[in-house]
């Protein structure tokens, strides 16, 4: 089963890849819901399986008076043998819920299994609206990714905004690779001109099956312009009962050489006293779209640890 879902997979891209001009995403006749999706292919020579299908998802939405609508089901970690995490059997994720109420111009109140509000790479769940296919070391360990619960958005002015999130529940999602909490409060404050822009997150979040809670505090900046963008982010996370991680933070640059390809660098140091590790790493990235919906990544990382150091590719596809 699992061969002839990668099978109808790759058909599908095939024909999208066929064609000169795509709208993303199915509208559903009569209704208000948009359906589409998106399927990243990485190799990394470092990993076991060095190909592996990262993401294959299903994405929904709807519009309706004020009310939005957001779901997005994925499988992850799928090998070309058809195995997911090493099983044959191959397990949904509902990887996002939300439903999104505006109650006037500048507040609103989302519900439901969204993407935390915390800093910019956080902010693109996506792989193809991301500049590389690897991830900095924040992303994964430094806050929850994602929280089921309640977060309320109020605009400030016509330059800042900011948000309170509040979880106290079991997470829906199933369990992966990034934190999942069963408690998450936060606190986001967002400043936003037209080339510039930072954010200041703080939060405490409870590790499922964890007694520990830890805090986190960051800050994310970015300067954007047609053709050269740099992002930077900064975290530090302590805990009341186990090891601490210091800091975690990396520097980005990008240049557009044109609208079909771009170079990425990224500087990244960490201190992660819970995994023993203190790290410094250097990416040299390359990104190619040779269709609108369709990017092509490749990157060497240059690790302090020189057994680390590898060679990363993708294939990132939106349909």
């Amino acid at each position: 089963m699992a061969k002839k879902i990668l099978f109808i997979l790759f058909v599908i891209t095939t024909i999208l890849l066929s064609q000169d001009e795509i709208d993303y995403g199915l509208n559903i006749p009569n209704t208000p819901f948009t359906i589409g999706g998106y399927l990243d292919m990485s190799y990394d020579e470092k990993r076991e399986a060095p190909v592996l299908f990262d993401d294959i998802a299903l994405l929904f939405f709807g519009r309706f008076d004020s009310f939005e609508l957001l779901g997005e089901v994925e499988v992850s970690n799928v090998s070309l043998e058809g195995k997911s995490n090493r099983s044959s059997d191959i397990d949904l994720n509902l990887e996002r819920l939300q439903l999104l109420y505006a109650i006037n111009d500048t507040d609103k109140i989302q519900i439901g299994r969204f993407n935390s509000d915390i800093g910019f790479w956080n902010q693109t769940p996506i792989a193809m609206l991301q500049e590389t296919t690897s991830n900095p070391h924040l992303s994964q360990y430094m806050y929850p990714k994602a929280t089921t619960g309640m977060i309320y958005f109020k605009r400030l002015s016509d330059t800042d905004s900011m948000s309170i999130t509040m979880q106290n529940n079991s997470d829906i999602g199933q369990e992966d690779e990034s934190i999942i909490a069963d408690m998450h409060m936060a606190f986001s404050y967002h400043l936003d001109y037209e080339f510039f822009s930072w954010v200041f997150n703080s939060g405490l979040y409870q590790e499922h099956h964890l007694e520990t809670k830890s805090y986190y505090t960051g800050m994310a900046v970015k300067y954007e312009e047609d053709t050269f963008m740099i992002q930077a982010e900064f975290f530090t996370q302590q805990s009341n009962e186990i090891k601490d991680r210091p800091y975690s933070m990396y520097v980005q640059t990008l240049w557009r050489l044109d609208e079909k390809q771009d170079i990425v660098i990224r500087v990244e140091s960490y201190k992660d006293n819970v995994l023993d590790i203190k790290e410094e790493n250097c990416l040299l990235g390359y990104l190619y779209r040779p269709w609108h919906n369709v990017v092509i990544k490749s990157e060497y990382i240059y690790h302090s640890n020189a057994s680390l150091s590898r060679v990363v590719s993708s294939i990132s596809v939106l349909f």
